[in-house]
């Protein structure tokens, strides 16, 4: 790698800051906070311990835990070691987890017991009927057929599960892997190395699994720091979690100009005032209502809510407000690790060109393609957007290549955009089956499979509808069973433990088969059916 060349890894990026940020702070929370040698020393010896446990390079590890110093460490010491990580999310259901940790074949999985109303030794015996009376190590599920260690902080009543304290202790053994052997193991990861398998809402009734290469993860990042303008000396608080790309992209940010992450110990207002106040947060990265409604209770304490950038608003160079419409609207998604097209969060929007999103990123390349013909589009004309490059993923795990990507190598988004004549790229509408809500991707045929299982539930229907708060809101239309009577408030009671609490529709109307609007070969016309429903709730 010649002086000028970023490191394409994420051993190389890590050892970097490692050596010149040493002293630096690495990780803050409220009751503790590392620094990064200190994060080196406790990444290197989760590594080792996970090597001594029999994890390699591209062993497949998951991870199930709240934002904080555990959740960086686990994650970016399977990345040191090469290994292929899962993130899972705390809010998924039994159902949910099943499904990924089959789909991802994992092998090794890192957990938290508890985070906030959820136990995951329950949800994870819930999954897997089949644990009860197992023992750690020698797991054996025909449900998730590669799985053999939990490791999680709190065992009690889990036969089957180790403590964390195990796992470390393996690292520490007599013969166990050195730093010698982990900086050898790290000097293989390659920058065309899977590294991390992230799900997210897609066109079929169950997750998708989105994998992203070591370049991406150590390259991308320094790009997307340039958009967020962020600096070495910022200590940055992420309000969408890590497991969620938009989270873990905040979080490479951050590693990569060997700044501070801080992370609250929830995120009830209370904490995340909490960690405002008292680890010194100069910049928020957040979206939605959510941070508006942060930003209120921040004013209300007393907090200079203009000083913290993100949580404020936005002024250019110059120290001027920007007005919305002409502020930077950056547009990414999972698969292309955040955002692909924006400009930085300083600069405003000419303008001619409110709303738009802006040029690319990192060398991405875009077209845009008449959908039905597949014929390449001209500026200003509405299309598909496809792309190439950047910081696109590897693919989805378990697809091949020709399923997923053009002859040519671009990933059709399902994105309906336009590029003007100076290479602006303004967003339209979705083509797919996806939902935007509160900067989440939930996929309508998910939760209409969802619906469809609950008791009294002959057909539901699902579609987003304009939400000034939230972008769109997941809203349905139910066909009630013969003879039943469901409730909107029993329905989405019982989708608590079918889908995350993100997914459940916030509306439900109950309407006859007939009235759902199809066209004549019996496709269902998103529309209509969004008008219909927001006829019904006035």
């Amino acid at each position: 790698m010649s002086e000028t060349e970023p490191p394409s890894t994420v051993p190389a990026l890590l050892a970097g800051h490692f050596a010149a940020r040493a002293e630096r702070d690495a990780v803050a929370m409220v009751g503790e906070t590392i620094t990064y040698a200190e994060l080196d020393a406790r990444t290197s010896e989760m590594a080792r311990a996970l090597l001594a446990a029999g994890a390699g390079k591209g062993a497949r590890i998951a991870l199930l835990a709240p934002d904080g110093i555990f959740w960086v460490t686990a994650f970016l010491a399977a990345l040191r070691m090469g290994a292929l990580i899962t993130v899972v999310s705390t809010l998924c259901t039994p159902r949910e987890l099943a499904h990924i940790l089959r789909n991802s074949d994992v092998q090794y999985l890192l957990a938290a017991r508890r985070f906030l109303s959820h136990d995951y030794g329950e949800k994870l015996q819930t999954a897997f009927p089949e644990l009860a009376g197992q023992a750690p190590g020698a797991i054996r599920l025909e449900g998730a057929p590669f799985l053999r260690d939990v490791w999680m902080d709190d065992v009690e009543g889990l036969s089957w599960a180790a403590p964390r304290e195990d796992l470390l202790a393996l690292g520490e053994a007599p013969g166990a892997p050195g730093p010698a052997i982990l900086a050898a193991i790290e000097a293989e990861v390659t920058p065309a190395d899977d590294a991390v398998i992230v799900y997210t809402s897609g066109s079929t009734s169950m997750p998708k699994a989105v994998v992203h290469s070591q370049w991406t993860l150590a390259r991308h990042p320094r790009e997307l720091a340039k958009l967020f303008v962020l600096k070495p000396d910022d200590r940055m608080m992420p309000m969408l979690p890590a497991f969620w790309l938009g989270g873990m992209a905040m979080l490479m940010q951050v590693m990569s100009k060997g700044a501070t992450l801080v992370y609250p110990a929830s995120p009830d207002h209370a904490d995340l005032l909490a960690a405002i106040e008292t680890l010194d947060v100069n910049r928020v990265n957040g979206w939605g209502d959510g941070l508006a409604r942060l930003r209120e209770a921040a004013a209300a304490k007393g907090i200079d809510v203009d000083a913290i950038m993100g949580l404020g608003p936005f002024r250019d160079e110059a120290g001027d407000l920007i007005p919305p419409q002409l502020s930077s609207n950056l547009l990414g998604m999972s698969e292309t690790f955040a955002p692909h097209s924006g400009v930085p969060i300083n600069v405003r929007l000419p303008e001619d060109k409110p709303g738009a999103s802006g040029p690319p990123v990192n060398r991405f390349e875009r077209r845009i393609v008449d959908p039905d013909t597949g014929t390449v589009l001209g500026a200003n004309e509405v299309g598909e957007l496809h792309l190439r490059g950047g910081g696109l993923m590897s693919g989805f795990y378990k697809k091949r290549p020709c399923d997923v990507f053009t002859p040519d190598g671009f990933y059709p988004t399902g994105d309906l955009c336009r590029i003007d004549e100076d290479d602006y790229l303004t967003f339209v509408a979705r083509r797919n089956d996806m939902i935007k809500t509160r900067a989440a991707n939930v996929s309508r045929l998910e939760v209409e499979a969802a619906l469809a299982r609950l008791p009294g539930v002959a057909m539901a229907v699902v579609t987003g509808l304009p939400h000034a708060e939230y972008g769109e809101m997941v809203a349905a239309a139910v066909v009630p069973a013969a003879g039943a009577e469901p409730d909107e408030a029993g329905l989405r009671a019982a989708l608590k433990d079918e889908i995350s609490s993100y997914k459940i529709p916030r509306r439900i109307v109950f309407v006859e088969e007939a009235a759902i609007p199809r066209t004549a070969t019996g496709k269902l016309r998103l529309h209509e059916l969004g008008e219909m429903i927001a006829a019904k709730l006035g």
